[in-house]
Parts: C-alpha cells; structure tokens; sequence
C-alpha cells in the first residue's frame, strides 16, 4: 500500500486535513506542535473502475468497487509540524524528518492566508512560499546529513561496486535502492 506523508510547518492544519481524509478523531488545536508522535490512518483515492469501461464484474483484491468507482487504499501518516532547523534537531526536528522517512510522497500543508509564521506563531502578511522552500529545505539537508553519516561509516571503499553495495546497505532505511545509488555514482564517478 501506498503511504503519503503529510508535512508542513506547525499549526497550518495538517491534522484537520488528516481528519477530514481518515475520519479518524484526531487532537485538532490553533496553537504549535498539538501532533508529536505520528497520526496514522487509511484515506481513498476515488477512480472510475475499469469494470464500466469494459462491460466486465469487478473482483478488486486490495481495494471496493461501488457503482463503477474503485476506492483505492492510501496509507496517511500526520506528522508532527517541522520549523527552521529541524534537520539540526530543532524543536524534534529529526524525529519528524524520521516518521516521514517511510513515505512514498508528501501532501505539504501550507497556510496560504499568512497568518502564520514559520515557527507556527499568529502573525500578518507572512510570505508562505517560504513555508515551500523552507520545508523542501529541510527534508533536503536532513537526507544529506544522513548520507554524510551513512559514508563516514563506509571508510574508503576498494572499488565502486563495493561503494555501491556498502551505500545500499546504509540507506536501505531510507527506501534507497541499489539501481538509484548506480544511477547517481554512474553521474558523478571520479576514478
């Protein structure tokens, strides 16, 4: 199944959307960090079944099929509100950086209106492509510090392809895969 972190920075309404998408009862409050551990739950992605298109009886092995609409499960995880710095630690910052770890995509929350700053305080006329850029910042220097531990692990490899072997190993946590790290020393190799 599927899973899609839900990110943002704190007190944007990430938890609301949660709720709005499981119907799952969730702590839902207007003030900072309300969500520490991770809110896990089940949301539908709605589609137009094949069974119509193709005259067929629909027999769905992982998902329902209910008047030609396929319902297909989404795994949501609700994380905790991110801040400037979390990749340093900040606020628990890798914490939540970890709990989204698992996901396959993100849905970031953003507060359009600009009422609430970057650390989730009340404020007027806050710029929220910040919050994109900031977030996205982030969730970036957070895999970079990994990989960086990652490699002060590995030493010095004796040959690329045990480079390669060593890396998938470090990052498998991180759902890297041995054909992306290939990919990526295959671009940037210095013999």
């Amino acid at each position: 199944m599927m899973i899609i972190g839900i990110c943002g920075k704190t007190n944007v309404g990430k938890s609301s959307f949660f709720k709005a998408a499981t119907m799952i009862d969730v702590e839902i409050a207007n003030r900072r960090f309300v969500t520490i551990n991770p809110n896990v739950g089940i949301g539908y992605v709605i589609v137009d079944c094949v069974c119509k298109e193709f005259g067929v009886k629909c027999n769905p092995k992982n998902s329902i099929c209910k008047n030609g609409k396929r319902f297909i499960p989404i795994k949501l995880v609700d994380v905790a509100g991110l801040i400037p710095g979390a990749h340093e630690g900040r606020g628990l910052g890798n914490k939540f950086l970890d709990d989204l770890r698992q996901a396959s995509a993100f849905i970031h929350i953003v507060d359009a209106s600009g009422l609430t700053d970057a650390e989730g305080n009340p404020t007027q006329g806050y710029d929220p492509s910040f919050d994109v850029e900031f977030v996205k910042e982030e969730i970036d220097l957070w895999f970079v510090d990994v990989v960086k531990r990652a490699l002060g692990k590995i030493g010095k490899a004796q040959s690329k392809a045990e480079l390669i072997k060593m890396l998938a190993e470090q990052l498998s946590g991180l759902e890297v895969k041995k054909e992306q790290i290939e990919a990526v020393l295959e671009k940037v190799w210095i013999s």
